[in-house]
């Protein structure tokens, strides 16, 4: 560690704003809520998105949440928050569970302690328009991996905290607890100490205590070491959630799923693709995915997923049953290419790359949605095509605003019952072309355009 304060900061500084920027965490103009419990994970994080707003080009907000089960020193944790967002001039939302009239249980576990706080980030983040920065780093990545691993998991929950999720970002997932510690004593920033980090009724405080001290006297850069092999793994579920799509695609039928064509599928092929069908309706877990490849190979068969929700084995097809009836599943995600899509619900898509020397000779053809283009170089990243997912955000062309996507169809008067099908194109939760609007704020080709993506839609009634 180095000994001069000012360049431990520095070196820091330079890490998370590179790391900031090689997941595209931030774009300017941006409105970023830390949670911050006081800890010095969160208080590093907060210091950081301060300094370093200018360079981010973002505008910094705070929330603080009292959880109800820590009495006066919760208290004493949330006066010690808003002091320091006072004397920062940052805007502080507090949520406190006793003054909103939650019933906190006898013996609150970690679960419930956790969809406290994030089912109030949820409703903050759509409130104010906004993104939610969380303090998680190296060794939280290592804690949760260990934690899954006990518990059982798959590839997918190897992967680990992905550095974005929905309006979710957690620009500290490249450095260690220690790191944040060094950071905000190098800075002379006091923070508070949660007693019950100290205990070991927890599963995570045990695997911090003793796991982790196990692993670091084989390894002393485990917890780096741990987070290389959730970076390697999310690649791996990236790519077998293309291939997942690919299946879904071939397999696509009116109304569902040949289970001839998803029989022939490799296993962890088609258990990707079962498990593309099964996320957006609830929680992924094995036993579903296992009891859907069960129908498939049976032949017949019902599995409910929810009340609302019953996926189904008839005639050879696998069929997603609603009260509504029938419904086709929305279209799984997959890596965005060049080429044609027919998805569900008959929404046709096609993209083009063109040079725009060509596309300006034949400007006529496109001339009937001008927002049907947009400049290659703009849009580089991880794009998917795939449908609405929860934290999604749009800025429509000529508005000059960023609004959730809720937001916008609702503005639109879109019908409930088309949203989960309709098309889009997006990089992380931000959405760059939405079906019926075309492409986001600030993709338009320009004078200094090489090369156009054109989109052509069609929409034709399944029957």
């Amino acid at each position: 560690m180095n000994s001069d304060p000012e360049k431990l900061v520095q070196r820091i500084e330079d890490t998370l704003l590179a790391y900031c920027r090689q997941q595209g965490l931030f774009k300017s103009g941006d409105r970023v809520i830390a949670a911050c419990s006081g800890g010095a994970d969160s208080m590093a994080l907060l210091l950081f998105l301060l300094r370093r707003r200018r360079d981010l080009k973002i505008e910094v907000l705070a929330t603080h949440v009292n959880h109800g089960i820590r009495g006066l020193q919760a208290q004493a944790d949330a006066n010690f928050v808003r002091a320091f967002c006072s004397s920062q001039g940052v805007e502080l939302f507090v949520y406190d569970a006793v003054r909103e009239g939650v019933q906190i249980p006898e013996n609150p576990s970690e679960e419930w302690a956790r969809g406290l706080r994030y089912g109030w980030f949820d409703r903050l983040a759509a409130q104010e328009e906004a993104s939610i920065a969380t303090a998680h780093t190296l060794s939280d990545q290592a804690e949760t991996v260990l934690f899954r691993m006990a518990r059982g998991t798959g590839l997918h929950g190897l992967a680990g905290i992905p550095p974005r999720r929905g309006y979710y970002v957690r620009p500290f997932l490249c450095l260690t607890r220690a790191d944040t510690e060094a950071y905000c004593t190098a800075l002379g920033q006091n923070y508070v100490q949660d007693e019950t980090n100290a205990e070991d009724h927890y599963v995570r405080n045990r695997i911090r205590h003793e796991a982790i001290p196990a692993l670091q006297y084989a390894n002393p850069s485990a917890e780096t070491a741990i987070a290389r092999l959730c970076s390697q793994m999310r690649k791996l579920d990236r790519w077998l959630a293309g291939e997942a799509a690919a299946l879904l695609q071939s397999a696509a039928v009116e109304g569902g799923y040949e289970v001839a064509a998803l029989r022939r599928a490799e296993g962890p092929v088609l258990d990707a693709a079962l498990h593309t069908l099964v996320s957006p309706v609830r929680d992924a877990e094995e036993k579903y995915i296992t009891l859907l490849r069960f129908l498939l190979q049976r032949g017949e068969g019902a599995l409910q997923l929810t009340p609302e929700v019953t996926y189904k084995v008839k005639d050879g097809l696998l069929l997603c049953q609603t009260p509504e009836g029938v419904r086709p599943p929305p279209a799984p995600p997959q890596p965005f290419s060049e080429g044609r899509f027919f998805l569900p619900g008959g929404y046709f898509v096609e993209f083009q790359r063109v040079k725009y020397e060509d596309f300006l000779k034949n400007q006529p053809i496109f001339k009937k949605d001008l927002n049907c283009c947009a400049d290659c170089a703009k849009i580089q990243g991880n794009l998917v095509l795939r449908t609405r997912q929860p934290g999604d955000f749009f800025r429509p062309a000529g508005r000059h605003v960023r609004k959730t996507l809720k937001k916008y169809y609702n503005e639109l008067s879109v019908p409930q019952e088309d949203r989960p099908l309709l098309p889009l194109l997006a990089d992380g939760s931000e959405v760059l072309w939405l079906w019926g609007s075309g492409f986001a704020e600030g993709l338009a080709p320009d004078p200094y355009t090489l090369e156009v993506l054109v989109v052509r839609t069609e929409k034709t009634e399944e029957a």
